[in-house]
């Protein structure tokens, strides 16, 4: 009866073993989205200077949506990415801000501070359009393509590296549906 105690200490920690060691490589900020090759959730909010900014106003050039604050620490850096990437860009693609958990106010001394990129702040009071989207934290950012499908999502801080890699293959399938 003892023996068979020990042959299943084996069978019980190795399998759980096994798990923890496979959840040691992975990134746990890193949430894969289901929207992936799905369209954008539909959203219609006021910008930070009253104007409403609905995502259907982009259809037919690609976005990035970003989900951002003015206390994020990341989102400084990742400011300055996002509005080297519109200077580069230009008109061929849009930005789109959205505020998460924070206050217009802030948010404007932030703009100040770190300098506008000219692209809409829009306010997510109800945290709804976060919610649609999957947000669990700041910055997270959504690629769309042009026809409204979500091609990738950056968790984190927008790097030129993120940039690069995703935002030239929405440029290019843009080019090939006119």
């Amino acid at each position: 009866m003892l023996h068979a105690r020990f042959a299943l200490v084996p069978l019980l920690v190795l399998p759980l073993a096994w798990l923890m060691f496979q959840g040691l490589g992975r990134d746990p900020r890193e949430i894969a989205s289901p929207l992936i090759g799905r369209p954008a959730p539909e959203f219609t909010l006021q910008s930070i200077d009253g104007a409403e900014v609905s995502l259907a106003d982009y259809r037919g050039r690609p976005v990035l949506v970003n989900f951002w604050a003015s206390w994020c620490v990341e989102c400084i850096a990742e400011h300055r990415v996002l509005m080297e990437a519109q200077e580069r860009y230009g008109d061929d693609f849009a930005i789109v801000g959205i505020l998460y958990d924070d206050t217009v106010a802030d948010a404007q001394r932030f703009l100040i501070r770190n300098g506008d990129g000219g692209w809409p702040n829009l306010v997510d009071a109800s945290g709804t359009v976060a919610i649609d989207f999957g947000v669990s934290g700041v910055p997270e950012s959504f690629f769309i393509d042009a026809d409204g499908i979500v091609r990738d999502k950056q968790w984190g801080a927008v790097t030129v590296e993120a940039v690069e890699a995703y935002l030239p293959p929405l440029l290019e399938r843009g080019r090939r549906a006119d």
